[in-house]
């Protein structure tokens, strides 16, 4: 059996078991539960060191980016309950 049976989705070796603090770059959604990673790791300075870099590899593919507002919600629970706000 290979490998890739084993994985789930948008899960990650690396994040999950030797870098637990690569945790910190993963935006969550507080209305869906969408999670994506933060728009912080595409900055420049951040690949400067090794670690970072292997961070930004890891996320980057596994992930996709996702920006939160000030309430922690993803774009599309925005714009929704923006909505029917108005």
């Amino acid at each position: 059996m290979s490998h890739s049976k084993h994985t789930k989705r948008q899960y990650s070796l690396y994040i999950e078991k030797w870098d637990k603090s690569a945790k910190k770059y993963i935006n969550t959604c507080k209305i869906c539960g969408c999670k994506g990673y933060s728009p912080v790791i595409e900055c420049e300075n951040f690949c400067a060191n090794r670690e970072n870099k292997a961070i930004f590899d890891e996320l980057s593919k596994t992930l996709s980016k996702l920006e939160l507002d000030e309430l922690g919600r993803c774009q599309y629970c925005a714009k929704i309950m923006d909505k029917h706000l108005d």
